[in-house]
């Protein structure tokens, strides 16, 4: 054999040596989450096990340790822990391709699952190494559970309602009286207004009626809106206080606008009224307001008098009894 083919063994030998001695790259290791739903007889479960790394199987439910057959495991495991609530398991090799060897865990009672099975085998590039298996929620308890949600909620909810069925119940003038916004001596006073209103689509059915009880004044009125338009939503009313000459006493407040029906289809009229507060220290004289939707559409009236007009009584004429002709 000449010195060159001598050579080329020598380095075949070695690169074939050096390719045997690479280091195998690290499996991914995994850890998972086993369900066992209800009283079903869950389906076995695949647990991927590898001499270089642990497994370890965690139970929410106490097991048979005997129920683990350690004997069969023995010649393939140099590793295997059987604990009350844990499996600890770790192959002396990789398993072979052909072997998928099977393990079943019984449990000790209690939960609806009584027993998981796995199928052992080896993954080239992933591990187990923490699995956990739990047991579901039996139906029975999640809607328990649900329930006493579900009750939770409504002792809320009906707290919530409490201070508003007190307040239907005082409803109307004894509502008004009991709960101190009515004048105790003069009571609701009521005039009508003259002023007309400029009108955009809508229009008001009646005159406006002016209420007032202490400091609370209430403008009511009944608006149609038009059989043609369209249907009409009411935005906040904008109200502008006034004085004796015209001039605003303050910003334009926003105030909320009471209907019923909420939606005036076309051809349909509500009542509608806009409450607010009348300082006593410092009245208005009248008032600007605007009832409109977001299109613009509705009433305006540019001053609403809150004083009402003194009316002289008349008197019967002299030297003729008052009730004669």
């Amino acid at each position: 054999m000449s010195l060159l083919s001598s050579l080329a063994s020598v380095l075949v030998v070695l690169v074939g040596m050096a390719v045997q001695e690479q280091p195998r790259e690290a499996r991914r290791q995994k850890t998972r989450v086993i369900v066992l739903k209800g009283d079903e007889a869950p389906p076995a479960q695949v647990l991927r096990v590898a001499p270089d790394a642990a497994t370890l199987v965690m139970f929410d439910a106490p097991v048979v340790r005997e129920s683990v057959d350690t004997d069969a495991l023995s010649r393939l495991f140099n590793r295997i822990e059987v604990n009350e609530r844990s499996l600890v398991l770790k192959p002396a090799a990789e398993l072979p391709a052909n072997t998928a060897p099977r393990l079943t865990v019984r449990f000790a009672g209690g939960p609806s699952a009584r027993q998981v099975e796995f199928v052992l085998t080896s993954h080239p590039d992933e591990v187990d190494t923490q699995v956990e298996v739990r047991h579901g929620e039996k139906p029975e308890i999640r809607l328990l559970a649900e329930l006493t949600e579900l009750r939770g909620r409504c002792a809320a909810t009906e707290a919530g309602l409490a201070p508003l069925r007190a307040r239907c119940a005082r409803a109307g003038l004894a509502g008004l009286f009991v709960s101190g916004e009515m004048d105790p001596e003069n009571g609701v006073q009521a005039h009508r207004l003259d002023e007309r209103a400029s009108e955009q689509g809508v229009m008001p059915a009646k005159r406006v009626t002016l209420f007032r009880t202490g400091d609370t004044v209430m403008v009511g009125m009944r608006m149609e809106n038009r059989s043609s338009g369209a249907p009409w939503v009411a935005g906040p009313a904008r109200l502008v206080r006034l004085d004796t000459r015209g001039e605003p006493l303050e910003e334009a407040r926003l105030l909320p606008v009471v209907m019923e029906p909420e939606r005036l289809a076309p051809g349909e009229s509500a009542r509608v009224a806009v409450q607010w507060e009348e300082p006593s220290e410092a009245p208005a004289s009248a008032v600007r307001l605007e009832v409109v939707d977001a299109d613009g559409r509705g009433l305006k009236w540019e001053r609403l008098e809150l004083r009402p007009p003194v009316v002289d009584v008349p008197h019967a004429p002299r030297g003729r009894k008052e009730g004669r002709p």
